[in-house]
């Protein structure tokens, strides 16, 4: 005699459920939406560090910024290396093109949860200057308290307390 053997409600509800807890467990192991935002600030991170490599090294030469007062953002602006961009110091013999922030332009929820524009500044008085830009990931909250005194944004430069050194 042969058995039929079907599976039960509960079965089918118990494997369900196993099949749905490895798919969260597998989801929040890959992190999609924090991969994404350190990826960003990891690009955000690299840009400032080489813009103020090819500033020091022109400035190294020049001796400042040019001596002309400037604040400056990214967001619609040239990214022009001859002193036309958005950095007005020719850096083109160090950079093809000035970077730009990934979220250039869009507004994004940065580190402290505040909602902010995506976008990398310049500011100079001609002889010190600041780089900076806000950051997504909250593994880089420390990076905020402890580059300068503004706590609202990631800055790197030569002033002393660095965007403060302006009254920003």
């Amino acid at each position: 005699m042969k058995t039929d053997r079907r599976f039960s409600t509960f079965e089918i509800l118990v494997s369900l459920a196993l099949v749905l807890i490895l798919l969260g467990v597998s989801l929040w192991a890959w992190d999609p939406v924090g991969r994404g935002r350190r990826s960003r600030d990891a690009r955000r991170l690299d840009d400032l560090a080489s813009l103020k490599a090819a500033i020091e090294q022109t400035t190294a030469v020049l001796g400042s910024t040019h001596g002309v007062p400037v604040s400056s953002a990214s967001v619609g602006a040239t990214t022009a290396v001859g002193g036309s961009g958005w950095v007005p110091v020719d850096v083109s013999e160090q950079l093809e093109n000035l970077p730009l922030d990934p979220m250039n332009g869009q507004s994004f929820t940065d580190v402290w949860g505040n909602s902010v524009i995506g976008e990398y500044q310049f500011v100079s008085d001609g002889y010190y200057y600041v780089l900076r830009a806000h950051l997504e990931a909250e593994e880089n909250l420390d990076l905020y308290r402890t580059d300068g005194n503004d706590n609202g944004w990631y800055e790197v430069g030569t002033a002393a307390g660095l965007s403060t050194f302006f009254g920003l």
